[in-house]
């Protein structure tokens, strides 16, 4: 009896250790749903609304099962900001009661932002950053409500470290170029500007909206008005409807002796701003040359 004993308890064993390694990996190959970006936009509203369903049911069972609360949370943020206040609703209480699903914090930065609450999108964003730090997304995300609310330094920060990951990011390189811009550094603003066009047409990209103004700006400053009408004129191709860019070709073409082309910018402006100090003033210096 004593010899049949041992060989069961090993076979016992055995079973135990193989289902043991098979649960193992059967949960470290599960997937967590966590749609982002572009897979948002591939999951069907059939499946998201059959997911809210079942989830709700289960909640319904288990009112204090945070998991559920996470995972409706998520289904409730892809079904639209009509159901915001639902999906916030429910990952803020699983994060109370002590759930610290990393999702939670992205998926709440990302409805803050939305709604534009800013600086609570950015503390979720932290929370999230806090454990993955290498995060790019959430990094542009970051430094991006740190330049829309005037952190400029973190932003830098921020804008710098994914540089170094993906040194071709345009955002990151065109609100760097503004921020330099903003603090009248116009060398190195130029320099970042450049970069991003140069990107833009190696890659067959559409450049960033207003780039060629600023870089025209920068020229203009620089008392460089060949290559300030340049970019005035490129931006204009894009934008005919860019006032302040109008404006600044008229001067543009004034410093240049093109006088009859500043006349007509001049012309047309007043129709749009006939009180503008600027254009007024351009209008009477432009009397002693036509």
């Amino acid at each position: 009896m004593q010899k049949f004993k041992k060989p069961f308890l090993a076979l016992l064993i055995l079973i135990l250790l193989v289902f043991l390694i098979f649960l193992f990996y059967n949960l470290k190959s599960k997937k967590v749903f966590f749609p982002r970006g572009k897979e948002i936009e591939n999951i069907k509203e059939e499946v998201i609304n059959s997911k809210i369903d079942k989830l709700l049911r289960e909640l319904n069972f288990s009112p204090e099962n945070t998991k559920i609360m996470v995972e409706l949370g998520i289904y409730y943020f892809l079904k639209g900001p009509q159901f915001y206040d639902k999906s916030i609703n429910l990952l803020h209480k699983a994060w109370q009661l002590g759930n610290t699903d990393t999702r939670i914090f992205y998926y709440l930065g990302s409805m803050y932002e939305f709604l534009n609450l800013n600086n609570l999108a950015i503390n979720e964003y932290k929370k999230f950053l806090n454990n993955h730090p290498e995060d790019l997304e959430v990094n542009l995300k970051i430094a991006n409500l740190y330049f829309k609310t005037g952190k400029v330094e973190d932003a830098l920060n921020n804008y710098f470290y994914i540089l170094k990951k993906d040194k071709t990011n345009i955002i990151a390189l065109t609100n760097i170029g503004f921020i330099y811009f903003s603090r009248n550094e116009l060398d190195n603003a130029n320099e970042y500007f450049l970069k991003v066009k140069e990107i833009c047409k190696k890659n067959k990209l559409p450049e960033p909206k207003n780039i060629n103004f600023y870089l025209g700006k920068i020229f203009f400053l620089n008392k460089d008005f060949d290559k300030a009408k340049l970019f005035f004129e490129q931006e204009r191709l894009l934008y005919p409807q860019n006032i302040e860019n109008n404006l600044m070709l008229a001067k543009t073409y004034f410093e240049l002796k093109d006088f009859q082309n500043s006349a007509e910018f001049v012309k047309q402006l007043l129709k749009d701003i006939p009180k503008n100090k600027e254009l007024l003033e351009l209008k009477n210096k432009l009397k002693k040359f036509l």
